[in-house]
């Protein structure tokens, strides 16, 4: 049956254990955390040497790494349907397992063993987005073998898609989790917080005992986040646009250049860079029409983002509304482009970033 999280954790603290589990989705902290808690309820930590086995996967790795792939069905139906050791069950874990590694007898042979586990076993089956990018980790669970994946664990036991949480509950659990730590963190600064980690939680956490060990106690500051957090992607771009911005040209070549190193997809730098052009030119709008960056926030729905635009009130200070203008119309024309055309799109934007650069000269 399909479960949402709130469903998941009523019925482990119930209990209740089905015989296989899939678990999936954005949050691969709490899909950890449930994959703990389910190996906790099936078999007691002084019977796990004998009775919990685990196979830790990397999606799409090759046949040269057979360590990485699926085990064989022969393999792995032992170890299912063999009698546990002095315990009630075996546990077992396909740590981001990928069925299209699988041929398709050999899938069909597993969907099979799924459909008939004992009730002396525990399955547990989890996909995490290891690639932190959601349109193609999508794709990936919306293929054919995947979904019938799906379909057999919700006949024969639970699915559950663990999703990030929403912005005001990350929000939250900073501040009250900085709180208990001894140190302060305002709604503003926990919100600038989230976005550096990109919303996951298993970062947030991190990220919060580094930030309350080095301040102690007292205020967490915006400036503190700076200094310690590791930025995101995004904020990587948001970078490469104020160094063209402040028209050193090659520092934001240097910056784009580490993010193809990094195989950042084009379109995703694309859409962020003009994502942020957006935000300074609303800015501008906002600081020529006298008002403050908390009323363009709120005129143009930042909510909880209302820091961006306080940053982008400090970009834009010397830039003119024609300028920011040109911008946004180079980096149109490079998007129509690299969606219109078969050009190398990573020429494309080194060309629309040389373009900006020469507007500000």
């Amino acid at each position: 049956m399909k479960l949402s999280e709130y469903q998941l954790n009523a019925d482990l603290k119930a209990g209740k254990l089905a015989r296989i589990y899939v678990l999936y989705g954005e949050e691969d902290f709490l899909i950890r955390t449930y994959t703990d808690r389910i190996i906790n309820l099936a078999v007691p930590q002084d019977a796990r040497e004998m009775n919990f086995v685990k196979y830790s996967l990397v999606p799409g790795a090759d046949e040269t790494s057979r360590g990485d792939r699926p085990p064989s069905v022969e393999e792995l139906s032992d170890v299912v349907l063999s009698m546990p050791f002095f315990s009630e069950r075996k546990c077992i874990l396909l740590k981001n397992f990928d069925p299209d590694m699988l041929s398709k007898d050999e899938f069909s042979d597993y969907l099979a063993m799924f459909s008939d586990i004992p009730e002396t076993s525990a399955v547990i089956i989890t996909r995490e987005n290891t690639e932190d990018d959601p349109k193609r980790f999508k794709e990936k669970i919306d293929k054919a073998k995947m979904k019938k994946l799906l379909e057999t664990a919700d006949k024969f036991g639970v699915v559950c898609e663990l999703q990030k949480l929403p912005a005001p509950k990350l929000m939250g659990m900073a501040i009250t989790k900085c709180s208990r730590a001894g140190c302060t963190l305002s709604e503003e600064n926990a919100a600038y917080l989230a976005d550096c980690v990109g919303g996951s939680l298993s970062l947030l956490q991190t990220e919060i005992e580094k930030l309350c060990e080095y301040r102690q106690s007292g205020e967490i500051t915006a400036a503190d986040i700076d200094a310690l957090v590791p930025k995101r992607i995004e904020i990587n771009i948001y970078k490469l646009a104020d160094e063209l911005i402040a028209g050193r040209v090659g520092n934001a070549l240097e910056i784009l250049g580490a993010l193809f190193a990094k195989r950042v997809e084009p379109v995703i730098i694309m859409a962020t860079l003009s994502g942020h052009f957006v935000d300074l030119y609303r800015a501008k709008l906002g600081a020529e029409a006298k008002k403050s960056a908390v009323d363009t926030a709120n005129a143009f729905n930042y909510g909880r983002r209302a820091f961006v635009m306080k940053n982008a009130y400090q970009t834009v200070k010397y830039r003119s509304k024609e300028y920011l203008g040109g911008c946004l119309e180079v980096l149109y024309r490079a998007n129509k482009l690299m969606n219109s055309s078969k050009e190398d799109k990573q020429l494309i934007i080194e060309r629309a970033v040389v373009e900006i650069s020469a507007m500000g000269r």
